[in-house]
């Protein structure tokens, strides 16, 4: 299924590790103690005791409204929305709730952090910070909800639900006890997406389409599945999320197959990584200097037999122009 295109104009990015859009295509660090300092991101008062997950939501939801020079303030409230994906996103506040629950009763919860026990309540408190009475909506799913929200996204842009969406993916560490492997990312990527028709594509303009690969089946179907996710012309480079499933697996081996010139970046993806990467690729492809207008592509899959397919096509940029694309340098 394909969505309708959308304009990209402001990025945010809140990650360890990173300074500024330049390192969105960097391999994920580790978040090592003090990687955010929430007094400096989130100046003011109502921000210290929210749950880690929203205060990197809200800190790149800031930088990527202020990249696109206020613009969202200036649309109607009623026109304006959000598109929030989680996946490990609140899993170990609930692992601490309940304990709490279990250990001290219900009455004992922090009233601050007991709302996020719904896992919409992070979408909401993204909608009161920028005044969003258009629509806020979750996408929660492994490794592909990013590219899935900026679908999302398209879809309410072409019926006239709203004319600026924030599309989101954000995620914070699991719990020791929840970790099977590698620790899951931590941070978000933000981008502020408009209708195309509006004439001003700051970064360029995106259009998702998904699809389904049976995992049983993956090795035989691949072809089938992903030569029309692709299309007949693939872009110049294809950004591939994948694990190593058999889904995963299947899809590097047909990559591994594609001619014309195409170059594929393979991201690996551990078990429990989340749903921010596939995001932070497509806002790392826009951030990158072109002499010429580029088409990109990101590509995520999940164990499970989800695609998602992101086709970009990156406005031209040159070094040295002036922008507010990057954080605050005090923040880091």
């Amino acid at each position: 299924m394909s969505t309708g295109e959308l304009a990209v104009v402001g990025l945010g990015l809140v990650a360890p590790g990173v300074r500024g859009l330049e390192g969105a295509l960097d391999p994920a660090r580790e978040a090592v103690p003090g990687w955010f300092r929430p007094e400096v991101a989130l100046p003011g008062r109502g921000y210290r005791r929210l749950p880690d997950a929203c205060k990197y939501l809200l800190a790149a939801s800031r930088l990527a409204v202020r990249d696109a020079g206020d613009r969202f303030a200036k649309t109607e409230r009623n026109l304006r929305a959000a598109a929030v994906a989680v996946n490990n996103t609140g899993a170990a506040l609930l692992e601490e709730l309940d304990h709490i629950i279990m250990r001290d009763g219900a009455e004992e919860m922090s009233p601050s952090s007991s709302p996020f026990i719904a896992m919409s309540s992070f979408a909401s408190r993204l909608s009161m910070e920028h005044d969003i009475t258009g629509f806020n909506l979750t996408v929660n799913s492994p490794v592909t909800a990013g590219l899935e929200a900026l679908g999302t996204a398209a879809r309410a842009v072409a019926a006239g639900r709203a004319r600026a969406v924030l599309v989101c993916a954000v995620e914070e560490a699991l719990s020791p006890a929840q970790a099977t492997g590698p620790r899951s990312e931590v941070g978000a990527a933000v981008l502020q997406c408009e209708p195309v028709a509006g004439g001003d594509a700051g970064y360029g303009t995106c259009r998702t389409r998904g699809a389904f690969l049976d995992p049983g089946a993956a090795a035989r179907q691949v072809a089938a599945v992903l030569g029309p996710l692709a299309g007949a012309d693939p872009p110049g480079r294809i950004d591939a999320v994948l694990d190593d499933s058999a889904v995963g697996t299947a899809v590097a081996r047909w990559l591994d197959g594609l001619s014309g010139g195409c170059d594929v970046v393979l991201v690996p993806s551990p078990a429990q990584a989340g749903c921010l990467v596939p995001l932070r690729r497509a806002l790392g492809l826009f951030a990158q200097e072109h002499p010429a207008p580029a088409r990109r592509a990101v590509l995520a899959a999940s164990a499970q037999g989800t695609l998602a397919w992101a086709d970009l096509t990156v406005t031209p940029r040159r070094a040295g122009e002036p922008d507010a694309r990057t954080e605050p340098k005090a923040r880091t």
